[in-house]
């Protein structure tokens, strides 16, 4: 049963406020990059925990050993909680 209650009225609106700030978000982000022709390259690293599986990405030798160190130990941590 739904109901267009002031409860389903605010989920709508959170959602398009949302939406609208990703998307502006995005613009930005593609604007900055396109003004600032100076910036050569850029660097990146992360995880990803797909379950208690860890996905490293990064870049350069000290990001990779440091982002996997943190990994693993997300990892053992997964598997201890359990």
């Amino acid at each position: 049963m739904q109901t267009n209650g002031p409860i389903n009225i605010l989920a709508w609106t959170l959602i398009i406020i949302g939406s609208i700030i990703i998307i502006s978000g995005i613009v930005s982000m593609i604007m900055k990059s396109h003004s600032d022709s100076r910036m050569q390259g850029s660097k990146s690293k992360g995880i990803i925990l797909l379950g208690p599986i860890p996905i490293v990405w990064g870049y350069g030798k000290r990001a990779w050993v440091i982002a996997a160190i943190v990994a693993v130990s997300l990892f053992l941590l997964a598997i201890l909680w359990r």
